[in-house]
């Protein structure tokens, strides 16, 4: 009798050894589970203080923007826009309003070697391929921007400009008298069409 009792309790060992196997199945699933949760929830805590580390300098360079006046964006390749910083982010400024000064022409014999006239232009209104009042500029671009004083020149003729469309506003430089002025002629000629510099 011993042997048969002992021949009964070998099938059901093996049987026992199996459930075993699957509570490590299932406790080694649970283990994967709460390890990549683990994981996800420390990578999405890393990309979060990432990104308020980030936003933090954005906000407070967008702080910056005094929104009432106007802003000068000066860029790589020596090109300035002058108008409204209407957004700052990681990857772009978006200026509206957009105006830029037009370099003397050669052919005037009547600028001096001390005074330099540059003539404002509104972005939008003499291009050929006239494009909208805003301008997107990628950040990698922009060597540094500012914002402008209503005293300054540039501002000055930007007021006379929005007083009247029909009249190019000029602003003159001067690099060793002292002397400089913002004078507004008559009217810029109508058939001619200027290129964006």
């Amino acid at each position: 009798m011993e042997f048969t009792s002992r021949g009964n309790n070998q099938p059901t060992a093996p049987q026992a050894s199996g459930k075993r196997k699957r509570i490590d199945w299932a406790a080694r699933t649970v283990r994967i589970e709460i390890f990549v949760l683990l994981v996800g929830c420390a990578l999405l805590l890393a990309a979060v203080s990432l990104y308020l580390g980030f936003s933090g300098n954005l906000n407070a360079e967008s702080k910056q923007v005094n929104s009432t006046e106007f802003q000068a964006i000066f860029l790589n390749n020596g090109q300035v826009y002058f108008g409204k910083l209407d957004s700052v982010n990681g990857s772009f400024f978006v200026l509206k309003n957009v105006y830029y000064l037009q370099s003397p022409s050669t052919s005037s014999s009547s600028t001096s070697s001390s005074n330099n006239t540059y003539t404002l232009e509104k972005l939008g209104v003499n291009e050929l391929h006239a494009p909208e009042d805003q301008m997107v500029i990628n950040r990698s671009q922009v060597t540094f921007w500012e914002n402008l004083k209503s005293s300054g020149k540039v501002v000055q003729a930007i007021q006379q400009y929005q007083k009247n469309p029909s009249a190019a506003s000029q602003v003159q430089s001067s690099t060793g008298t002292g002397q400089s002025s913002t004078t507004t002629p008559s009217t810029t000629g109508t058939g001619s069409s200027t290129t964006q510099p």
